[in-house]
């Protein structure tokens, strides 16, 4: 599961907005019992619609490694809560580890994490994208889309 550097033709469907975002991490386990586990609080590197990445020191949360899963765990899967700054509501989702490596640019070990969004309804899509295209840089300068216009 560990990516390997590449160099190529880059194939992610959506844009990837660089912000770090405060995301709350807890690994869901067979007897997870809600407020039961203990959970770490870790920064995004960047998200998307379809997913987040995030970097953490710490992938072992109770004795459970957040890139393995547990036994009688469904592998790698993580519930979120990812506080989408100026917007009221957190986005509280289930996500599963996709790929993992270390931080090149990181002198001590620093993960970056994968993370696929699993099972999003139609609500959550709906302010996970207003969030990303509120976020957005916009394209030119005013002065740069008045010339457009008028050309």
């Amino acid at each position: 599961m560990r990516r390997t550097g590449h160099c190529g033709v880059e194939k992610r469907k959506f844009f990837r907005l660089e912000i770090p975002l405060q995301v709350k991490v807890t690994i869901i386990t067979e007897d997870k019992v809600p407020g039961g586990q203990t959970s770490v609080i870790v920064k995004s590197r960047n998200i998307s619609e379809e997913g987040i990445c995030i970097e953490t020191r710490q992938i072992e949360i109770d004795g459970v490694h957040m890139l393995s899963g547990s036994p009688g765990a469904q592998k790698n899967r993580l519930d979120l809560e990812v506080d989408l700054y100026g917007f009221e509501k957190t986005l509280k989702i289930i996500g599963e580890v996709c790929w993992y490596d270390l931080s090149p640019e990181s002198e001590n070990f620093m993960f970056q994490v994968g993370i696929v969004f699993l099972n999003i309804d139609a609500e959550k899509k709906a302010l996970l994208k207003s969030f990303l295209r509120n976020q957005r840089p916009r394209k030119g300068g005013f002065l740069r889309r008045f010339f457009n216009i008028l050309y």
